[in-house]
């Protein structure tokens, strides 16, 4: 059994896959506690058989980082492969110069998507920062983009400005025309307006060079939140970095 495992910058995700098998046994979830990695890895994996080998995909800090890597030497002492972005491999050739300079969840989840959906396709990643990247249908990678996502437009707001409220509301307690009656409302629509604006330009600029048949996949925290505010058709995968992983760790 192949554990796939996902550090973000706020959650820990992970999912279990038996050799040949097409869907995920298990998976999961959950905010970073204050345990140590190896309490985390308890709560993924509490059977006494380790698993085969571990495929890890991060983002996270330095130090939480290579602490999970010694947690896993520590409980299991099974292989860990990283993800390591490369020039072109899997079914997808990368964009950057530098490949190394992608970020390792972007790689997977180009990856992910050239097995999910093999025509071009639009990867809005919606998490504590907001990424894009476009993958054509012969497995170019085109670019992308990265912008600050909805918590952290929120956080900038609030600490940059003396006079801002702190009480940012939902949409779902606003008034329907985007524009806000009070400074809380007005915050909220401000970082709903940034983060839709963008999501919408970056998907013209995608159907540029891709045209209307492109397939638009939201993944990340905030994908569920986005995709009924989205002027586009839009598929939610919250699992894509993890089914990138599955195909770096093959049968």
């Amino acid at each position: 059994m192949k554990l796939l495992l996902d550090l973000g910058n706020t959650r820990i995700k992970w999912a279990c896959r038996p050799a040949g098998a097409l869907e995920f046994s298990a998976r999961g979830e959950a905010l970073y506690a204050a345990q140590d990695p190896a309490g985390s890895l308890a709560e993924i994996w509490p059977s006494a058989v380790p698993p085969a080998a571990v495929w890890l995909c991060s983002v996270t800090d330095p130090a939480r980082t290579a602490a999970f890597g010694q947690a896993l030497a520590q409980r299991w002492g099974c292989p860990v492969h990283p993800v390591v972005p490369q020039a072109e491999a899997f079914g997808v050739r990368c964009a950057y110069v530098d490949p190394l300079r992608l970020g390792a969840d972007r790689w997977a989840a180009l990856v992910g998507a050239r097995l999910r959906w093999p025509g071009p396709v639009c990867i809005l990643d919606l998490g504590t920062a907001l990424t894009a990247d476009v993958l054509d249908e012969t497995g170019q990678h085109l670019g992308g983009i990265i912008a600050p996502g909805r918590q952290m437009l929120q956080r900038s707001l609030l600490g940059g400005t003396a006079r801002v409220g702190s009480q940012v509301k939902d949409l779902e307690s606003l008034e329907q025309g985007g524009l806000g009656r009070d400074t809380d409302a007005c915050v909220a629509w401000g970082v709903t307006h940034c983060v839709v604006g963008c999501c919408a330009q970056i998907v013209a600029a995608a159907r540029t060079p891709l045209g209307s048949g492109m397939t638009v996949v939201l993944t990340g925290g905030d994908a569920l939140w986005a995709h009924e505010l989205l002027p586009f058709a839009s598929r939610i995968e919250p699992d894509l970095v993890l089914w990138g992983l599955a195909v770096m760790a093959g049968d």
